[in-house]
């Protein structure tokens, strides 16, 4: 029996272990077959086309693969373990592997926004604009460390040219779209902000911007009508979204210096080149240095203790700028609000300026289909510039001969005894110019969608600025002195208050999927008031209450001016796209403004633009390369009123008379003839575009074409003083740009921790006259020129006309036989260039002012967490005018007298001179045609290099983003115009080097 039993124990085991041993060989069957189960795939964009470079990796492995250049892939997984799909600008995905053996995918842009554009009153995939509008990224915009938004616009978009109007603490830059339009119209873009114009682009705050849009052509610009002709900048602010409140900060702090691309006359040149002055006028004989020295000048000459007047006045500026913002949002209610606070202390001591900006955004969802919204921004800001440009003036040309104190320690009034020469420190000291800004912007807004697809938006705004300048001198400063020890000042009062009521309608629809619709309708009313106080007080007794005791002044004299304006418009814009591949806009504005003569208060703008999406076609499938290819064309008008209220009105002037022993005031005609017939600068537009992208869009392009005809021109024409009148503003002439605008992006490497992108942009404009006054008073079949004012038929608008100087007279040459025969060794050669031999109005050069071109050439990289920028400028092929190089006044005159910038000067001795020789007397002849120069400059005008905490740290600190980063601006300058920036004159305030720490983190 136990026999048995071991027996049938022993058999139980058998079968245990043969169902075990089956059961183990299909386990390890099945774990070897998942092991080798092959998943294949392609991975494609929202777009339906291929993503090459997908990085797909199992999660908790390091093994993956990455798709093909046609978006496929092959990879061996385990059901049950998870593939991660990751690609640069996309949203990376997760999917399960099941018993699949296909796992395709579409994957999503990894912010929406970015395939966003923002058109005149309404949104577009970037797919489907047609018309020319260029998106400004903000984190490029707020990598340039300013104050200044149109500096940080330079270089960002073709088209746009961006020059320095001030580098002072607070300044500001000219912003031209495509060139210069106007004579006397304007030429300023108009900036709109969350669907309100106003009045400056640093109304804003650059932490506050979510997009920025520049639009360029007619169609994108006719839905703004009478205010669009120079072009449109859109910004939208950002507002709070939905889920957890989100806290970022932003800042940087540093330093600021100045380059200088010149030399001034060191104190031995100076005197040199003072001997030599007196040489000239002596007969070529040098003087004794007691006869052309005073003593303090012949102190400095002997024991060579010479001022260095650049080391007294300039110093180390600071900068910093902070801005702290705060999100939040649920379903139902989103707020934004943020601070920023902007405080730079100039190159120049007391120059100074900071800025305090406050804004919030609100949105609250009362019903499904009912909102209201609210944006609001306060800034406040506060500027100091004493006397700059004299100051500067002064520190190049005083000179640097004498001595700066007296022996009590006061500040000499003449540091080398001469009344030319004054010190330049005491208007640093002596003087005040106080600015103070407020700018304030409300703005509410109420959507109404009763269904899908309509939207009514009744939007109201009111814009108010208050600006105040106090302005003083004392009794001891250059002007003080100058009035014998009595103080002079002024202040100005002006506030500006702009309404505006619109009422939008949208409605988008579709029919049977592939005809897309989009309607706009807009009807919109605004008036602005403006209000200016100005009194000019001189001879100030005393000091004691400085510029508020400008009632004690022997002579007040106040000024009041005012004026208000207003305009009333209705639009209307249709938009078509058949299966987003073809697409037809048209739209139209209509504007009645009250500037214009009541003859012609009214204008119409239509536009219209087409667009083919190329690459949609089924013929473009073999060529895979090829991903975007888009076709544009539009044609279109737009206006300008850039003129001020009454100017198509005659004007009277005020006269007093003395009745009876009293005081009467009346009126005259003034000298201005009105016209009923004043209208509307109009400008009309072709634009013609071809949209280019490569290897899954890795490679971008796009080139624009352009002609703008603005006609009508509003300039002010000369009339004969016998009529009683002497000018009319009237409509004349016409004016063409045209040009090419090339962008080219290239991702080189687009790794998922290692990116390098590489972007470049050319822009060239043609300005030139095409009519004036239509008139041919000689006869000849041509129409004749403005020579008068310097306009010329088939030249840009901005020219020089002058006579070219070729080189120097030398001794030995046959003077007597040129066309110059009264001309002196040393003297200014100028060309005869109709080679009559005779130097006359004939032989003047038409000189353009208009650059050639000028372009951005830009590279960024990421490794991991580290990022680097930088941006290089320039601008060829432009000429300025530099009255350093010729001017009395600004110490380039060669006489002796002052200072100014260092020249090879002719000499006996240096014949090989390019500039004249010195004369104490009077200044060397025709020197003041030397004063034109190549303005052209390349310019590395950024770079950054940043660090972000790695993830892991990031969420152990609770932060959502940690970067610290330092940057450089306007660091090196290549340039031979001879100033402290090529784009203005050596006594403007300088342009400064800034380099600085920033800090970012948000949680």
């Amino acid at each position: 029996m136990k026999n048995q039993n071991q027996k049938n124990v022993l058999l139980h085991c058998a079968d245990y272990l043969r169902w075990g041993l089956l059961f183990g060989i299909c386990f390890v069957f099945s774990n070897v077959h998942a092991q080798n189960q092959v998943i294949t795939g392609t991975v494609v964009d929202d777009t339906g086309l291929p993503l090459g470079g997908v990085n797909i990796l199992i999660e908790g492995t390091t093994i993956g693969t990455q798709t093909d250049f046609d978006g496929n892939y092959t990879i061996n997984a385990i059901p049950g373990q998870k593939l991660r799909f990751s690609f640069v600008g996309m949203k990376s995905v997760t999917v399960a592997v099941a018993n699949q053996d296909t796992i395709d995918l579409a994957m999503e842009s990894d912010n929406q926004l970015d395939n966003v554009v923002v058109i005149g009153y309404g949104t577009k995939k970037k797919s489907d604009v047609i018309s020319s509008v260029t998106r400004v990224e903000t984190e490029d915009l707020v990598k340039v460390a300013t104050s200044d938004i149109g500096e940080m616009l330079r270089g960002k978009a073709a088209g746009v040219q961006v020059t320095l109007a001030s580098g002072a603490p607070g300044g500001s830059s000219t912003i031209r779209i495509r060139g210069q339009r106007s004579i006397t119209g304007g030429n300023d873009p108009i900036i709109i902000a969350d669907g309100v114009r106003i009045g400056s682009i640093n109304d804003i705050n650059a932490n506050d911007i979510e997009s920025l849009e520049v639009l360029k052509d007619a169609a994108a610009q006719a839905i703004y009508g009478a205010r669009a002709s120079n072009g449109v900048i859109l910004i939208t602010t950002k507002r709070g979204k939905e889920g957890r409140m989100s806290v970022s900060y932003n800042g940087f702090s540093g330093l600021q210096t100045i380059n200088r691309n010149f030399d001034i006359y060191s104190g031995e040149e100076f005197a040199r080149l003072k001997r030599e002055a007196f040489r000239t006028n002596n007969g070529g004989v040098y003087r004794p240095d007691a006869e052309i020295f005073s003593t303090l000048e012949l102190e400095s000459v002997e024991n060579g203790n010479y001022i260095n007047w650049e080391d007294l006045i300039l110093r180390t500026g600071q900068t910093q700028n902070h801005a702290l913002s705060i999100a939040s949002g649920t379903e139902k209610f989103s707020i934004f609000s943020s601070v920023n606070y902007i405080n730079t202390r100039g190159v120049i001591p007391n120059s100074d300026y900071s800025k305090v900006g406050l804004r919030l955004n609100a949105d609250q969802k009362i019903r499904d289909w009912l909102k209201i919204g609210l944006n609001t921004s306060f800034q406040f800001s506060g500027t100091n510039n004493p006397n700059n440009g004299g100051v500067l003036l002064n520190s190049i040309t005083t000179a640097p001969l004498g001595r700066v104190y007296n022996d009590d320690g006061s500040l000499r009034w003449l540091p080398g005894g001469f009344e030319e020469n004054k010190n330049p420190l005491i208007d640093l000291k002596e003087t005040t110019n106080e600015i103070r800004n407020r700018n304030d912007i409300l703005n509410v807004f109420v959507d109404v969608m009763p269904f899908e697809g309509f939207k009514y938006r009744l939007n109201a705004s009111r814009r108010s600025w208050n600006y105040k300048r106090y302005s003083y001198n004392t009794s001891r400063s250059l002007a003080g002195i100058a009035r014998n020890g009595q103080g002079s000042g002024s202040v100005q009062f002006q506030d500006n208050v702009e309404w505006q009521i619109e009422n939008i309608l949208t409605y988008d629809f579709s029919i049977k999927e592939r005809n897309h619709f989009a309607v706009t309708a807009v009807q919109s009313v605004s008036e602005t008031e403006y209000n200016n106080f100005v009194n000019e007080a001189d001879r100030i007794p005393n000091d004691i209450l400085g510029i508020r005791g400008l009632e004690g002044a022997f002579l007040n004299t106040p000024s009041i001016s005012g004026n208000k304006r207003g305009i009333v418009s209705a639009v209307g814009r249709v938009e078509y796209d058949y299966d987003n591949t073809y697409y037809v806009t048209v739209s139209g504005r209509a504007d009645g403004s009250t500037v214009f003569g009541r003859n012609n208060k009214w204008a119409f703008f239509p536009a219209a633009s087409v667009g083919w999406n190329v690459h949609r076609e089924n013929f473009m499938e073999d060529l895979r390369a090829v991903n975007t290819m888009k076709l544009r064309f539009s044609y279109g008008s737009v206006g300008n009123e850039g003129i001020s209220p009454g100017q198509s009105q005659s004007t009277a002037n005020q006269r007093d008379y003395v009745i009876d022993g009293n005081r009467v005031s009346g009126y005259v005609p003034g000298s201005t003839l009105p016209n009923p017939d004043l209208k509307w600068e109009t400008s009309t537009t072709f634009n013609a575009a071809i949209d280019l992208g490569f290897f899954n869009n890795r490679v971008t392009s796009t080139v624009e074409y352009y002609n703008t005809r603005t006609k009508d021109l509003l300039v002010a024409e000369a009339l004969d003083p016998s009529s009683g009148y002497t000018s009319k503003l009237t409509n004349i002439g016409e004016i063409e740009n045209a040009g090419i605008e090339v962008t080219l992006n290239a991702d080189i490497i687009r790794k998922e921790d290692f990116k390098v992108n590489l972007g470049a942009s050319f822009t060239k404009n043609r300005n030139k006259i095409i009519s004036l006054y239509g008139e041919d008073a000689d006869g000849d079949g041509r129409e004749d020129d403005d020579v008068l004012n310097r306009r010329f038929i088939g030249y840009p608008i901005g020219v020089f006309y002058q006579y070219k100087p070729v080189g120097i007279f030398q001794e030995g040459e046959n003077i007597a036989g040129s066309a110059q025969p009264l001309a002196l060794p040393g003297d200014v050669r100028l060309q005869d260039t109709n080679g009559d031999g005779v130097i006359n109005d004939q032989d003047r050069v038409i000189t353009s002012q208009a650059p050639d071109w000028f372009g951005t050439l830009s590279v960024s990289a990421e490794y991991k967490g580290f990022d680097m920028s930088a941006d290089i400028y320039t601008v060829q092929g432009i000429i300025r005018n530099n009255p350093f190089l010729y001017g009395y006044q600004e110490g380039g005159s060669l006489r002796g007298i002052k200072n100014g910038i260092k020249q090879n000067y002719w000499t006996p001795e240096n014949p090989g001179g390019d500039f004249p020789r010195p004369r104490e007397g009077n200044d060397p002849a025709n020197i003041y045609f030397l004063g034109l120069q190549d303005a052209s400059y390349v310019r590395l005008q950024n770079i950054t290099l940043g660090y972000t905490l790695p993830e892991e740290v990031l969420t152990r600190f609770g932060l959502s983003n940690l970067r610290i980063y330092t940057t450089g601006s306007n660091l090196i300058t290549l340039t031979d115009f001879q100033s402290f920036s090529p784009e203005r004159n050596p006594n403007e305030y300088p342009e400064p080097v800034t380099v600085v720490v920033g800090l970012q983190f948000g949680f």
